[in-house]
């Protein structure tokens, strides 16, 4: 058996290859990687984030696992704060705060395709990764760039800057970026599967700072979020 694992970080490619090396298939591959990411390339994607996975499983119809991010519910909200961020060659406005979250489907997602594809169990999968979150990663020349870039993003809340800007600035190359919270939040996500992240202490959390800062999503929102496979 062999396999191609592409990724925007080594450590991420890397976390793949090692499972489909070790006796996975191509979704245990994948999901290593996934779970990574989290820590390798944590300004493009999280645990609090959304996507989609699309499997083509031998003797069976294609499907795209839908666990994108969801609106949140109506109602009255802060507005929008929106930041320029520099692509060099051009700048785009994203538009961000409490107002702009909805409910995340990563956890969802991730426990969906463990259970329709995955062959090693979930723990194995999610324990280099929150291993790798508690040690560290060393920030190389592309994630450095984007720490750069996205400042105007992560100096937002007092919470972003302590996790991606400790020593004042965006962390620089070379230097590393922990992440001791997702390593609990991954430990717990391996020990209890999604639930308490849509109906537990997480989503409860979650709902509170939103709300307490002008968002909208509510712990309706997050109970009735599910992965959906088209």
């Amino acid at each position: 058996m062999r396999g191609v694992v592409a990724a925007g970080h080594p450590l991420t490619a890397q976390a793949g290859a090692d499972v489909g090396g070790a006796g996975g298939n191509a979704v245990d591959a994948a999901l290593a990687a996934m779970l990574t990411s989290f820590v390798a390339e944590p300004l493009l994607t999280g645990f609090g984030a959304g996507g989609y996975m699309l499997v083509a499983a031998p003797g069976q119809d294609d499907v795209l696992l839908d666990f994108f991010v969801a609106a949140p519910s109506d109602g009255e909200r802060a507005p929008l704060v929106p930041v320029d961020v520099s692509f060099g060659d051009a700048v785009q406005v994203f538009n961000i705060g409490a107002a702009s979250c909805g409910a995340f489907g990563v956890p969802a997602g991730v426990h969906a395709a463990h259970e329709r594809y995955a062959t090693i169990p979930l723990a194995e999968l999610t324990a280099p990764a929150a291993a790798l979150a508690r040690a560290g990663v060393e920030v190389n020349a592309q994630q450095g760039y984007l720490f750069e870039i996205l400042s105007p993003i992560t100096e937002h809340t007092a919470e972003s800057r302590a996790l991606f800007m400790p020593e004042g600035r965006p962390h620089a190359l070379g230097e590393v970026h922990r992440d001791p919270a997702l390593a609990d939040a991954l430990e717990l996500f391996a020990a209890e599967g999604p639930a308490p992240f849509y109906e537990g202490e997480v989503a409860a959390a979650v709902v509170d700072w939103v709300t307490e800062r002008g968002g909208t999503l509510t712990r309706a929102d997050l109970a009735a979020y599910e992965a959906i496979p088209r």
